[in-house]
């Protein structure tokens, strides 16, 4: 094998499958990714069993080849390579990749392609396309209320549902929900699986990583066991997390006896501000409703916080706390200028919804004093 392309080209390429590879595994080559020629290109692919990753990378083809190389290694390599240089990879008959860039060179031992794991082919067969900027969207609104806890396997994933034109993504970690559902997807297509987050976080890096065109198409396909992202030339395949998603319906409530409308910057500003002096005793912030006002107020050994902002409220006195990174995460996601919270008691799952977007419901469980 031998191609040339550019060092910047070749640097994104394999910053892009980097994600899938293994930190934790008792297969060394797991630690390699493997580079191949394919019609006219250089082909980059990394897995780790779970999750893989294809990107094609535009190269001068002088022969055709393969072969795997640890991925740490080159990357190490390419980070010191000078900026706008032509990069030319060969391979000899030993297995050895030599590596030149201007006046330096570099030989690593590579390890053969037979040696690595078949990353499984994108079945095309009902694949449908939905825009990068609701896909996109749709992914950041619910991602991080998901469960990163390794023993609650089918939360550490986030559940799909479409139906009747309409897609609808929902995630939790047990102490609260995210919801969102958008118009877009399309017609016919009927599904419920649960995508592991790791895929999702790894198409929003590619997201910024690849500065991804918002009407950009992303291209979907779901099997009985398998998700695939095709987007421009980045192919990412995964699992799909087996077992049943918690009846999400029935968390949320169905009422609310006191609701207030507040600024969206307002909030997250008043939220951050109590957080930074509320770490130390499990995260707990107070919300006091009186007429008028909501009074925000945190304490620690150290450090105590409160503050207060205007809203039309003319209830009765209400006071409920919770975990001000839960609150954070959620108005961190939410682009409108106002939300609305909804209350039934102080120990009830409260609801938080973007002032005009009843289809993304944000419900967090309140903390107890």
């Amino acid at each position: 094998m031998k191609i040339h392309c550019t060092k910047e080209d070749l640097s994104k390429g394999v910053q892009t499958i980097q994600s899938a590879l293994s930190n934790r595994t008792t297969l060394p080559i797991l630690l390699n990714f493997l580079m191949e020629t394919e019609q006219a290109k250089l082909k980059v692919v990394s897995t780790n069993l779970e999750m893989g990753v294809k990107h094609y990378i535009h190269a001068q083809v002088e022969s055709d080849g393969s072969v795997t190389i640890p991925a740490k290694k080159f990357a190490d390599i390419l980070h010191t390579l000078p900026e706008g240089q032509e990069v030319e990879l060969s391979v000899d008959t030993s297995g050895k990749v030599h590596l030149k860039c201007g006046k330096a060179r570099f030989w690593i031992i590579g390890t053969p392609k037979s040696e690595y794991p078949v990353l499984p082919e994108f079945n095309k067969t009902g694949a449908f396309q939905l825009s990068s900027k609701l896909l996109t969207e749709m992914v950041r609104k619910t991602i991080y209320a998901a469960s990163t806890d390794e023993t609650r396997y089918v939360l550490n994933g986030v559940l799909w549902v479409a139906s009747k034109g309409t897609l609808e993504m929902v995630a939790t970690d047990g102490r609260r929900l995210a919801c969102v559902r958008r118009q877009g997807i399309p017609e016919g297509k009927e599904f419920k699986v649960i995508v592991p987050i790791k895929i999702l976080q790894e198409f929003l890096r590619l997201q910024s990583l690849a500065e991804v065109d918002t009407e950009e198409k992303v291209l979907v396909g779901i099997s009985e066991n398998q998700i695939a992202f095709q987007v421009k030339q980045t192919t990412f395949l995964s699992r799909l997390i087996e077992g049943n998603f918690p009846n999400y319906e029935q968390v949320i409530p169905s009422r609310k006896d006191i609701q207030i409308t507040i600024s969206t910057p307002d909030l997250l500003g008043i939220t951050r501000r109590a957080s930074l002096c509320s770490m130390d005793r499990g995260g707990s912030v107070k919300y006091g409703l009186k007429k008028g006002i909501l009074h925000v107020s945190a304490s620690s050994q150290s450090l105590e916080f409160e503050d207060e902002v205007e809203i039309s409220y003319k209830g009765e006195d209400f006071q409920v706390a919770f975990n001000p990174l839960f609150i954070l995460d959620a108005l961190k996601n939410i682009e409108a200028d106002a939300v609305t919270l909804g209350f039934t008691t102080p120990i009830n799952p409260a609801v938080l919804e973007p002032k005009g977007d009843p289809d993304y419901r944000y419900v967090v469980m309140p903390m107890r004093e």
